[in-house]
């Protein structure tokens, strides 16, 4: 009898892992203005992602009640690339669950980063601007630099913060009574998230900012019927509360002799307004 592998074991690890790690490293993306659907792209295909700059007038006593398409509404061009996470999985990682699950986590975290590394490769100074903030101290002096990063984007009604682990363990409350890093925390309603890692500057330590600072899009990979029959499963997980969906595949290789699984999206970014809507931390 031939040896099998339980491929709906392997979807349904993925699938989950991919609902709570994936979609807990990319918490901060909400910050951000973003188109994410589930029509199918290829690579370099372009996505207009829409940014609302102004809304339509607030009117007393109207006589007409049409909104008339008040709004101001920009659009931002984004380009799309393939981001591809394959992985091979032993018939040892097959027979433990722990040991499948480690593996699919170690995979999406390093989809995460990527995605995370195209969402701020715009976050430059020569799209926004010098520096706000050039030390590594956010609370000295009556937390002054952490006063200036709002003071940058005061005019966002929406303003986020991304920090380093090292600047984010500085506002990590201290006892019951010291400010939790929730929304709203030091008047980010956005949000203060954290960040290993950016890509826009080589000594960026964080940014505060506006949504439409930074356009991104998402996409379905375009997959042949003819390829896509060949998996043992082809399936779509969407992360709950962001609507990014990213594409995950399972199948058995005669090349290899292994199972094989991929993570994939079609995913970009781009600057957006650059007018007072990114305030860049930089100690290098």
């Amino acid at each position: 009898m031939p040896n099998t592998f339980d491929s709906s074991l392997v979807a349904d690890s993925i699938s989950a892992q991919t609902k709570t790690v994936l979609a807990n490293r990319l918490a901060a993306l909400n910050i951000f203005a973003s188109d994410f659907s589930s029509d199918v792209k290829k690579p370099k295909d372009t996505v207009q992602v829409p940014l609302v700059t102004a809304a339509a007038s607030t009117l007393t006593n109207p006589t007409n009640f049409e909104p008339g398409g008040g709004n101001t509404v920009g659009k931002i061009t984004v380009t799309l690339d393939h981001l591809f996470q394959p992985f091979a999985i032993t018939a040892a990682e097959l027979a433990s669950g722990h040991r499948l699950d480690r593996l699919i986590v170690s995979n999406i975290n390093a989809l995460a980063d990527k995605i995370w590394a195209v969402a701020t490769t715009p976050i430059t100074v020569a799209n926004f601007g010098a520096a706000s903030v050039t030390t590594a101290d956010l609370t000295g002096t009556n937390y002054a630099n952490l006063k200036a990063l709002w003071a940058a984007v005061s005019k966002s009604d929406r303003k986020g913060l991304v920090l380093s682990p090292a600047l984010y363990s500085q506002l990590l409350p201290t006892s019951t009574q010291s400010l939790p890093l929730s929304a709203g925390a030091y008047g980010f309603d956005a949000g203060v998230f954290y960040a290993s890692s950016f890509s826009g500057e080589a000594g960026m330590a964080g940014f505060a900012c506006s949504p439409d600072a930074i356009a991104m899009a998402a996409a379905a990979p375009a997959i042949d019927d003819a390829v896509r029959n060949q998996f043992a499963i082809s399936e779509v997980v969407t992360l709950e509360g962001l609507g990014i969906s990213v594409q995950y595949n399972v199948w058995g290789s005669t090349a290899n002799r292994q199972v094989n699984a991929s993570l994939e999206l079609m995913f970009g970014a781009a600057k957006g307004v650059t007018g007072g809507t990114m305030a860049i931390i930089d100690i290098a």
